[in-house]
């Protein structure tokens, strides 16, 4: 809140002064705010999901936490920008090709968390120790094995192919569904990461509406020993 409030003071100086020390000030907000980001939502993942099975290494955990939240992040901005756009607050600053890079960048964070999850999985798999792979093995059992296939599938293959097409990123029609399915495509990766561990058996589909209300409190509901 309040790097976000000193960016919105030196846009709003600059654009009454015009002067290039806003610019400065603001890249320099920027830069504290990107570490402060990549770190805290880092030790957030490791303390909050992958401390609820302590035992497990993967170095690549936060890496793949952070390009899954920023491609959520970006559909959302997409629509609110959207939405910002047909009441006519952003009109006099938005352009069409805009939304374009919105939609390119959020092909790419496609491509680049489709990237770092398979290098996670492939790295577990490659080096074979136990203290390892028994993250996996408990996901491939029961409907945890589907709900992979449909991350596989509906994560990065769907989006892929939808955010292809040049045109496609600046039509609205379309990028409101994908921005649909990307969040509830987030919210089957997030039950894939934290879910298993209270139910090993498989996806809880009667209760499907706890987690979407209440999923990160699922912690507290596991016995000490987990």
């Amino acid at each position: 809140m309040v790097l976000s409030s000193r960016l919105k003071y030196w846009s709003l100086k600059q654009d009454e002064t015009g002067s290039a020390e806003c610019t400065h000030k603001m890249r320099f907000i920027s830069c504290i705010g990107i570490f402060l980001f990549g770190f805290s939502l880092t030790f957030a993942a490791i303390m909050w999901m992958k401390a609820l099975q302590h035992q497990w290494f993967s170095t690549m955990y936060g890496v793949q936490y952070f390009a899954g939240s920023v491609w959520l992040t970006l559909a959302t901005v997409y629509v609110i920008t959207m939405i910002l756009d047909r009441q006519r607050v952003l009109t006099d600053v938005l352009h069409e090709h805009q939304f374009y890079f919105l939609g390119t960048l959020l092909f790419a964070f496609t491509v680049f968390y489709a990237y770092v999850s398979f290098s996670q999985y492939f790295i577990i798999w490659n080096a074979n120790m136990p203290e390892e792979t028994f993250w996996y093995v408990l996901r491939e059992k029961g409907t945890w094995f589907w709900v992979s296939m449909v991350i596989i599938f509906g994560h990065f293959f769907m989006p892929f192919l939808a955010l292809l097409r040049i045109d496609v990123k600046s039509n609205f029609t379309l990028m409101v569904p994908i921005a649909a399915w990307a969040w509830l495509m987030h919210f089957t990766d997030m039950a894939f990461n934290i879910l298993p561990v209270r139910f090993p058996d498989g996806f809880p589909f009667a209760w499907v509406w706890l987690p979407l209300g209440i999923m990160d409190s699922w912690a507290a509901c596991l016995p000490p020993s987990s």
